[in-house]
């Protein structure tokens, strides 16, 4: 492949050829290609990264009332955030994008076009960190500058009309990527997967040449050497080794712990799943004393939140204007995998903690249009308090079903002895 290319190669048969030398190590890339895309060529990496990216892309986005904490309709902002982003885009496949960029170079961007009328955003426009420029002499007013490819020209675009999102900033306004603490654990891993492919490509022929009898300087040390490996040149491991009776050929023997150490070594892997927030079972790597559904409750309550508060509050600052700011709020839904148990759906609806509707809410479900289902029920074996205290003092002074019942037999007893004695 060659590095210097006409004008005319690089815009109109390859226009990421920059980005083609990068991935396919022909250029060096920044920390010796741990970050960036060239970063997935590592597995644990790919599968990471395709975890997190797709976890995050698979929940779907709703509006809520600060208030109530109801779901609020906004169709046209539900449409753009779980449904389709502009014409050739679903919304998966744009927030996919947007969470392998973030993660891997620290930074996604993608350009907000709104309606020329009412000024609400209508649709999205994707551009990868190799076609932006973020300009901050002003850190309050951050400038975006995106080159199309195939294009000579640059579309400026101010803050709000540019979706950002960063999961690790220092500085607010540049996002970092987690990959560049990996560098030792990514090179550590890769020198260990590069030592086993050295073995058992060539783990017979390691060994020690004597030559009898003779004084050899080190040039005729290395002169040996070079010729043996000439001679032995196109053999494979385990080929018969052929020398003559000056020579004396002693095979090495291989310490077996060694090569166990570096295909049993887990400590990379588990930095990587540390790093990116991805629990450890995952990348098959043994977990706690837990049930699969304990481990994914976990991730998604503790570990996700790390990617879900950046982007909804990234879709508040440039979705919502600022009375809409105070009024609604961007959550992720994943009642779906992380609900309520319906036994605990169940005991509050029973016991009047929940409605219905809300029950169902708990369950991931749409609410039913039948006005019962929204309010509060109870059991006749339940009552509040102060009834409690006002029945008790109404009754203070009747007796007891069993006294009753023997002070009515004794009257009617009485009733008879005096009739009869009449």
């Amino acid at each position: 492949m060659k590095l210097f290319r006409g004008l005319d190669y690089a815009t109109d048969m390859d226009p990421n050829w920059a980005n083609t030398l990068l991935d396919n190590g022909i250029l060096p890339s920044f920390k010796g290609g741990y970050m960036g895309i060239s970063a997935l060529r590592n597995s644990d990496v790919l599968t990471a990264v395709s975890i997190v990216a797709g976890d995050v892309s698979r929940f779907p986005l709703v509006i809520k009332d600060r208030e109530t904490d109801a779901v609020v309709s906004v169709p046209e902002l539900n449409y753009l955030m779980n449904t389709k982003v502009n014409q050739r885009l679903s919304a998966y496949q744009w927030k996919f994008s947007m969470m392998v960029n973030a993660i891997l170079t620290g930074n996604a961007y993608s350009r907000i076009i709104r309606d020329p009328f009412s000024g609400e955003p209508s649709m999205l426009e994707f551009y990868a960190p190799s076609q932006t420029q973020v300009d901050t002499n002003d850190p309050n007013n951050p400038v975006y500058r995106f080159t199309p490819y195939n294009s000579s020209y640059q579309k400026v675009c101010s803050f709000e009309d540019v979706v950002h999102w960063k999961f690790f900033s220092y500085d607010t306004v540049m996002g970092r990527s987690p990959l560049l603490s990996l560098g030792d654990e990514i090179g550590l891993q890769e020198s260990g997967v590069s030592t086993l492919q050295k073995f058992f490509q060539n783990g017979l022929k390691s060994s020690i040449i004597t030559a009898k009898r003779s004084n050899l300087s080190a040039e005729a040390r290395r002169k040996i050497r070079e010729d043996f490996e000439i001679a032995q040149s196109g053999a494979q491991a385990g080929a018969p080794i052929v020398i003559d009776s000056t020579m004396d050929y002693q095979p090495l023997e291989v310490d077996t712990n060694v090569l166990n150490l570096i295909n049993s070594n887990n400590y990379s892997t588990a930095q990587i799943a540390k790093a990116l927030r991805v629990p450890a079972y995952r990348l098959a790597q043994n977990s706690p004393n837990q049930s699969v559904k304990q481990l994914s409750d976990d991730y998604i309550r503790n570990d996700l939140p790390f990617y879900f508060e950046p982007i909804t509050s990234e879709y508040e600052l440039k979705y919502l204007d600022d009375i809409q700011r105070h009024q609604y709020l961007v959550d992720f839904d994943t009642r779906s995998v992380n609900g309520m148990p319906i036994q605990d759906v169940s005991v509050g609806v029973t016991n009047g903690i929940l409605t219905a509707n809300e029950g169902r809410g708990e369950l991931g479900k749409m609410p039913l249009k039948n006005k019962d289902m929204d309010r509060i029920q109870s059991t006749l074996n339940s009552v509040f308090l102060d009834v409690k205290e006002s029945y008790q003092a109404s009754h203070a002074g009747a007796l007891k079903g069993g006294d009753a019942n023997a002070k009515q037999g004794q009257g009617d007893a009485n009733d008879r002895d005096a009739n009869h004695g009449a």
